[in-house]
């Protein structure tokens, strides 16, 4: 497995737990259970993927809850020369959307947005309806557009 997979399959757990540590807690008792079931040690992203999100389930039914805790990594990567304001109010805007997505909303906005999924690969990697997640992707859209609208009110008013 190259340090690129397991890069993606930790931000499919922190996508999930919307917290680092728990994130890295996920995706190592989801590798160590994947290494004892197969002996060869073949790589599989769809199956890993699968172990990964049945040990969440299994672990906010352990502790009775869903995870939705607000992420604290205020770091944001220079990947470009955006200018440091207009980054940071992106920030602050994933951030919004982020705490306003439930676990589900998030695992969706994951495999729609970072690998490329389309719906129907999303319902199918997920074994649920098109429909819900046709259903959840515009319930993402719609929270993506609320957020935006309120962060351009705020803008406005304090540029004023």
């Amino acid at each position: 497995m190259s340090r690129e997979q397991l890069q993606g399959l930790y931000r499919y757990c922190f996508c999930l737990t919307s917290e680092r540590g728990s994130a890295e807690d996920l995706l190592q008792t989801s590798l160590e259970k994947w290494i004892r079931r197969n002996k060869e040690v073949e790589y599989s992203h769809a199956y890993i993927r699968k172990i990964i999100r049945n040990q969440f389930v299994d672990d906010c039914r352990r502790k009775q809850k869903i995870a939705f805790e607000p992420i604290e990594e205020h770091t944001p990567v220079l990947l470009d020369e955006t200018c440091l304001e207009t980054l940071q109010i992106q920030h602050h805007l994933i951030e919004q959307v982020f705490k306003l997505l439930n676990s589900a909303e998030r695992e969706v906005l994951y495999l729609w947005a970072i690998d490329g999924f389309s719906a129907s690969e999303i319902s199918e990697d997920l074994n649920q309806p098109r429909g819900t997640i046709l259903s959840r992707l515009h319930r993402i859209r719609q929270k993506v557009a609320d957020a935006t609208e309120e962060q351009k009110r705020s803008l406005a008013g304090v540029s004023s």
